[in-house]
């Protein structure tokens, strides 16, 4: 169970920031495509926190119920280079909406 939760809150900020974003560019929603994008870069950043500590607690769990194992920690290390990767996608995605916004303004 805890391992898709890793997986859902990957995926959350940057999902929020595609729903939500493109819902204040057209203006069907109360939120600012400001307040969007700063509530989806505060998620990204709290459940980047989360995921660690959720990996972390898994692996401790696993390695608590089987002593004779290698302990590896591979895993976490692919979560420190993919969840900058996923930061690097959402401001990437951010920044296509936001000139899409900059040119809806201009026609």
């Amino acid at each position: 169970m805890l391992g898709i939760l890793s997986l859902i809150l990957m995926i959350l900020p940057l999902l929020f920031q595609f729903i939500y974003g493109a819902k204040a560019i057209f203006k069907t929603t109360s939120m600012t495509f400001g307040k969007v994008s700063l509530t989806s870069f505060i998620l990204q950043i709290i459940f980047s926190t989360a995921i660690f500590g959720v990996t972390y607690y898994n692996f401790s769990k696993y390695f608590d119920e089987h002593p004779d194992k290698t302990r590896c920690l591979t895993p976490i290390a692919g979560l420190i280079f993919l969840l900058p990767f996923l930061t690097i996608v959402l401001l990437v995605t951010i920044a296509v909406q936001y000139f899409i916004k900059q040119g809806k303004k201009i026609n």
